[in-house]
């Protein structure tokens, strides 16, 4: 028997959508490559059971483990299936024309590999919802979601391990359209409701959160290491972290930023809005805009996330420069975060992606050490598309303790505690379009200071900038940016598609 190239692992408990789902992908694939069907229904389910064995040359398997959930239900389905490629279908994704040929053109021999596929959805874009994996790397596990969770956060772990291990492929060009409620592309039900709901949440989440800290062992399933239960996670610590983020506008990877931030534990968002940039222009309601939608998103995610619109008038005075002007809103925003009981505070603008891990880091500083504030190198990026630095000598204060008082910006009056395993991705010098780049810069903090020299960086050197290319740092009186690199490949798999666009990605 020849092995197909394609298995989708498809579970509903909606009797009326099963037929019609599979005829979309059946009708919407090039006809180039087999495609097998397998269908998991729950034993308790008549409708759903007469509805699977309706469709033609499917393979129906039934689900006969309670409490039914559509986990088992996808567990079920891969087991069964004996293609290259599984991918678990669910009712609301609608794939594009000829999805089994943009696949299958993916790489070079990817199918016979370790590897997920990450496809566009349309709609939650750091997270690999429509799963797609290789028959090896199914076999490595023996599941294809962590067989413990009932729904919510199964497609974050699933996620997470594979980036964490390099072993995703890039396929945001296809899109898989997700035709989620919450997008407004189709009508919530009662499945939706019971498959989202706030208790699932909770308990997804602190699985999630649990088997983060023990590096996502493989304990459950047929290939599971050990046999022991896992346990309930009984304390959050992270709960006295707080991250304060300051933002005019979300200009590059404001979404990006706090999701990495959440995935990293944090639970609790201080959003400070400027009314103004530092030169005195406004900022558009719009652009404010931009970050409540960013702080409503954290918040479905399970956040708590307040906003303050700081009114940057109160803070000028005749002869201040930008930077001092800045560096009083910032003192004043950390009053405010302290006002909410948070002394232990995680500080980000909404251009700097922290790396994996970089809180647990900090954590543990924290608590053996007590720091006044704790500061992280970067890798700057510059240019569009983005290029890092190699060697760059500029740092971040990414934490700052109850004590903690600003000098200038984000420099502290005291002792700082200098981690360097934590290197922050600070997009800087990139934005989505050459245009926002060049305003970045006329609007930043240091424009107008006589010892840096924007116009000229803008006019000479950003458009030189590629690999290879010395000095790149716009301050007159030593260089920080020392020379141009391209991206590494454990770089990219840390930093969420959704930014490569703006990247100068390797070819081939």
């Amino acid at each position: 028997m020849i092995q197909p190239e394609f298995s989708l692992a498809y579970t509903s408990v909606r009797a009326d959508l099963i037929p019609s789902v599979v005829k979309f992908w059946r009708d919407t694939a090039s006809g180039k490559h087999s495609v097998e069907i397998v269908i998991a229904v729950d034993e308790s389910n008549t409708k759903c059971k007469e509805s699977a064995n309706s469709v033609p040359f499917a393979k129906v398997v039934i689900q006969t483990q309670k409490p039914f959930n559509c986990v088992r239900g996808w567990n079920l389905a891969a087991a069964s299936t004996t293609g290259k490629v599984i991918i678990a279908v669910a009712d609301d994704f609608r794939p594009c024309q000829d999805w089994d040929e943009k696949l299958f053109t993916l790489k070079t021999g990817w199918m016979e590999e370790d590897w997920i596929a990450h496809t566009e959805d349309g709609y939650i874009h750091n997270i690999a919802v429509l799963a797609i994996l290789t028959r090896k790397r199914y076999e490595r596990f023996g599941y294809l979601f962590y067989p413990q969770y009932l729904s919510l956060f199964s497609d974050t772990e699933f996620t997470e391990v594979a980036y964490g291990e390099g072993r995703v492929l890039n396929a945001k060009h296809i899109l898989m359209e997700h035709l989620h409620p919450d997008c407004a592309k189709r009508a919530r039900d009662q499945h939706d409701l019971e498959h989202a709901s706030k208790e699932r949440w909770k308990l997804g989440e602190m699985l999630f959160n649990y088997r983060k800290r023990k590096n996502f062992p493989i304990d459950d399933g047929p290939k599971a290491k050990t046999s022991m239960p896992v346990p309930k996670v009984q304390t959050d610590p992270y709960a006295k972290y707080a991250a304060y983020i300051q933002a005019n506008r979300d200009d590059l990877c404001l979404m990006e930023v706090c999701d990495r931030l959440f995935d990293e534990g944090i639970r609790t968002f201080f959003f400070c809005i400027p009314d103004e940039y530092w030169s005195g222009k406004p900022t558009p309601e719009s652009e404010r805009d931009q970050v409540r939608n960013v702080a409503r998103h954290i918040a479905e995610r399970g956040a708590k996330c307040l906003t303050k619109l700081f009114i940057v008038s109160n803070y000028r005075f005749s002869g201040d420069s930008r930077i001092t002007i800045e560096t009083r809103v910032r003192n004043d925003a950390l009053s405010w975060v302290r006002q909410n009981k948070f002394n232990n505070i995680c500080v980000v603008d909404s251009d700097e992606l922290w790396p994996r891990g970089t809180l647990e880091t900090i954590k543990k500083i924290v608590d053996t050490s007590n720091p006044l504030a704790i500061s992280l190198p970067m890798t700057p990026v510059v240019g569009f598309p983005g290029y890092p630095i190699q060697g760059a000598t500029d740092r971040v204060i990414s934490y700052v303790s109850q004590s903690c008082v600003f000098r200038d910006c984000r420099t502290p009056i005291g002792q700082v505690y200098y981690e360097n395993r934590c290197v922050v991705y600070h997009f800087t010098s990139t934005r989505r379009t050459l245009e926002e780049t060049i305003e970045k810069h006329r609007q930043s903090g240091h424009f107008g200071d006589p010892e840096y020299d924007f116009e000229g960086w803008i006019k000479n050197v950003l458009p030189s900038i590629r690999p290879g290319y010395k000095n790149a740092h716009m301050y007159k009186k030593y260089q920080i940016w020392p020379e141009v690199r391209a991206w590494k490949p454990e770089e990219l798999s840390d930093i969420p598609p959704s930014i490569h666009q703006y990247l100068a990605l390797p070819h081939g």
